[in-house]
């Protein structure tokens, strides 16, 4: 568990240390009278009305889940997602991940419904993500099986604008998945997969 945690908190904490570094917002000053103004605009500040954001948007998420039950499936998961959205909706479209095993030859890859909105209008820090559809699982090599994939999290939005948005998220992920025999000829039985997980996002 220790090894898991390590391989996710390191690239996060790098990722937040890169994208703040390179997602600011230009400082512009300028001069009334006498005096100086500086103005910088927040993260969150370009959040505005709907006719500034643009109706469409595609994005990409990258990190890990935990399985909860110690059946050792705990994955790297990267996704793809793309969808409608609008001042209080982050993103109502379709996406697509590969959640690949840490430490076997197992894998999972789910087809999905996502929505995600902000907990506020305008400006909101937080945001929530729903998805649900149907995933492919290779459980066993050379063995495919499949079932219903649920999702539901907590997202931190950490820099918005209108052409450039990156988020964390935490949330709780399911899988449908039946008893099999492993490649040493075990039996796992195992009726559904329980996991937690942490995402970094851009989306554009």
């Amino acid at each position: 568990m220790n090894k898991y945690l390590y391989r996710i908190f390191l690239p996060v904490l790098l990722f937040v240390f890169v994208q703040n570094a390179v997602a600011q917002e230009p400082t512009t000053g300028f001069e009334e009278g006498n005096n100086q103004y500086v103005m910088r605009e927040s993260n969150l500040s370009d959040i505005g009305t709907e006719k500034k954001i643009k109706p469409f948007t595609l994005g990409a998420e990258v990190g890990a889940s935990i399985d909860m039950a110690g059946n050792d499936l705990s994955t790297f998961d990267v996704d793809l997602f793309g969808g409608y959205r609008s001042s209080s909706i982050k993103c109502l479209g379709l996406g697509v991940g590969l959640h690949n095993s840490f430490s076997s030859n197992r894998y999972y890859i789910p087809v999905y419904v996502l929505f995600r909105s902000n907990l506020l209008r305008n400006r909101s820090l937080f945001f929530v993500d729903f998805r649900a559809g149907y995933s492919s699982n290779q459980m066993c090599k050379g063995e495919t099986q499949g079932g219903f994939f649920g999702a539901a999290g907590l997202g931190i939005n950490l820099s918005v604008s209108k052409k450039f948005g990156s988020h964390l998220l935490l949330g709780y992920n399911f899988y449908q998945v039946s008893p099999f025999t492993d490649e040493k000829g075990a039996y796992q039985d195992i009726n559904g997969n329980h996991l937690v997980s942490i995402r970094l996002g851009i989306s554009f």
